[in-house]
C-alpha cells in the first residue's frame, strides 16, 4: 500500500518558490490521498505513538486565541527533516476567523470537509513598516469541498471558516524566521516565530495530548472522513 512518504516523494526536489509547481505536483498528491483515504488513517492512527510527530501537533493557544481568532487544530501526520516538508490536517472550529497573516512556508491545501471564505491582499513587503489603513484584501474566494489551491510564503491573506472545516495541508521547507499577523485597526505587524524560538510556556499551551489526537480521530470517522 502507498504510504504519505510515497505519495509525496515527488515534491521533495522541487522548487518552493515556483509556486506553479508547487500547486501541479502538490495537487497530484492530495489527489492520491483523498482518493485513498486508508493513507490519510493509517498515518494518523500512528501519530499518537510517533513522540516527534506529537510534539509537532498544536491546540490553539489560549492565551492568544482571543486576539487572533484562530480556533484551529493542526496535526501533523508526516515530517522529513530532509526536505522539510510536512504533511498535516487542519481542523477549523466554531468561529474561526483569521486576521491578513503570511507563513514562514509556501504550501498548498485540500478542503475535505466544510468551506470557508479565502481574501487575499497582495505582497507582504519588504520592510517593518505599518500597513496603509484600510488594509483591503485585493481578491475573495469561497474554498469548498475538493477545491485545492497553493499559496506563497509572502502572500497575505485570511480565512473565515465554516464551523467543523477540516483540510489537507502539504508544506514546504520554512524559509524564514517568523511570519506576522496584521492588526487591522492599527496596522502594525504582530510577529509569530518558530515553535523553536517561542518560549517553553508557550509551547506547552498548544501542545496536543494523545487523548486529544484520539478523540480527534473518532470525529474525523463520525463526519465520513478517513
Amino acid at each position: 500500500m502507498d504510504t504519505i512518504a510515497s505519495v509525496i516523494e515527488p515534491l521533495r526536489g522541487i522548487d518552493w518558490e515556483d509556486l506553479d509547481a508547487v500547486e501541479q505536483t502538490s495537487r497530484l498528491a492530495l489527489d492520491q490521498m483523498w482518493a485513498n483515504r486508508e493513507i490519510v488513517r493509517t498515518a494518523l492512527d500512528a501519530v499518537a505513538d510517533t513522540p516527534e510527530l506529537l510534539a509537532l501537533c498544536e491546540r490553539p493557544d489560549p492565551v492568544t486565541l482571543g486576539e487572533v481568532g484562530q480556533s484551529l487544530d493542526k496535526i501533523v501526520l508526516y515530517a522529513d527533516p530532509e526536505s522539510g516538508v510536512r504533511v498535516r490536517l487542519h481542523v477549523f472550529w466554531n468561529g474561526c476567523y483569521d486576521l491578513p497573516h503570511n507563513h514562514r512556508w509556501t504550501f498548498a491545501s485540500m478542503v475535505l470537509k466544510g468551506h470557508f471564505r479565502h481574501f487575499m491582499y497582495g505582497d507582504q513587503g519588504d520592510d517593518d513598516a505599518a500597513f496603509p489603513l484600510p488594509f483591503t484584501a485585493l481578491h475573495a474566494r469561497q474554498e469548498r469541498q475538493g477545491t485545492t489551491y497553493a499559496l506563497h510564503h509572502r502572500m497575505m491573506h485570511a480565512l473565515v471558516a465554516e464551523e467543523n472545516t477540516v483540510s489537507l495541508v502539504i508544506r514546504g521547507p520554512a524559509v524564514k524566521d517568523y511570519s506576522f499577523l496584521v492588526d487591522t485597526k492599527t496596522g502594525e505587524r504582530v510577529y509569530h516565530f518558530g515553535a523553536d524560538k517561542e518560549s517553553p510556556e508557550k509551547e506547552a499551551r498548544k501542545k496536543m495530548t494523545p487523548e486529544t489526537l484520539r478523540d480527534l480521530a473518532a470525529k474525523f470517522s463520525e463526519w465520513g472522513l478517513f
